[in-house]
């Protein structure tokens, strides 16, 4: 949902994105105004879903919303902004109940759609999970750290990550627990105030095999980017909002790492992608010619403002 209605992109395929938009229908923008709109990057700690991780199921995150009292929201929009609250908490402030029910449907609507692909990453998931824990009887935090994800940057003992607010934190006594998210390749998502723990979600390794398996085929004569630039390239550039891996581009056209090079050095003759190199990896990204000949050519729904 940040990544289709937050304007913070995560590199979401467009078959996930046109899955959110859908379930969420024409209530989403207005009821998740509040927690993206631009300047404010913080959202309260009692409607963030991921409060309790690692803890609990989807069913019981939403329970716990559902229950949630609207002067404990208050109370804490109070302490987050003082006497000011932003224009765009002013609905909820004046209607903090009916505001979390709302939230809460459309938070429900979205895992019921979303939920098969969640299913399908399991096997991905539990190879993770096999992976880091090798990894640190080996001795090999380190390069399981400097791996998570190219927006976050190892520095010493220090690991950067994307916080607008810039903010330093110290882990302490604190236990860091790794979270693999199913988004797209720039998925970023932490929690540094809980007392007894730090989680850091990070793109799932292998993401691009369940874009793949969840592809619903667009016919070519229907979708203009691919008519100008071919189906291929077309996936590439839309893949490559948010810097992306060649491996993890191979992966997600599913061929071989030549194959990929060779089409994104056509793109970035045409200056549409550029590459850069961190350490050993070379990534791509979308210039600003690309985003524009996407947004020109892309025939993504316009969601509607309002739900009344």
């Amino acid at each position: 949902m940040a990544d289709v209605f937050g304007g913070r992109s995560h590199g979401v395929p467009r078959r996930w994105r046109q899955l959110i938009r859908t379930a969420v229908s024409r209530v989403g923008p207005t009821v998740l105004n509040p927690l993206f709109a631009p300047g404010y990057s913080v959202i309260p700690d009692c409607v963030t879903p991921t409060v309790c991780m690692p803890d609990g199921d989807a069913a019981s995150q939403f329970a716990q919303l559902a229950d949630l009292s609207p002067d404990t929201l208050l109370d804490e929009l109070e302490t987050e902004f003082g006497g000011t609250v932003p224009p765009q908490w002013r609905l909820v402030v004046d209607h903090p109940q009916q505001w979390i029910h709302a939230y809460v449907g459309l938070l429900q609507c979205v895992w019921r759609e979303f939920h098969p692909i969640w299913r399908s990453a399991e096997g991905l998931i539990r190879r993770e999970t096999e992976r880091v824990g090798a990894a640190l009887v080996q001795g090999c935090a380190e390069a399981v750290l400097q791996g998570l994800s190219g927006r976050f940057h190892l520095a010493g003992d220090s690991l950067q990550l994307p916080d607008p607010q810039g903010t330093t934190y110290t882990l302490d006594e604190r236990r860091l627990v790794l979270v693999p998210v199913v988004s797209g390749p720039g998925a970023s998502m932490f929690a540094m105030d809980r007392t007894d723990m730090v989680w850091i979600g990070y793109p799932l390794p292998g993401i691009g095999r369940l874009w793949e398996s969840s592809a619903v085929p667009v016919e070519p004569t229907k979708d203009a980017l691919s008519l100008v630039v071919g189906q291929l390239r077309a996936v590439i550039l839309r893949a490559a909002a948010q810097p992306l891996a060649m491996g993890e581009l191979a992966v997600l056209l599913n061929c071989s790492p030549a194959n990929a090079t060779h089409h994104c050095s056509h793109l970035v003759d045409a200056g549409l992608l550029e590459r850069h190199r961190e350490g050993r990896n070379v990534r791509i990204g979308r210039t600003e010619r690309g985003d524009a000949v996407v947004d020109l050519l892309s025939q993504a729904r316009k969601v509607p403002e309002g739900f009344r």
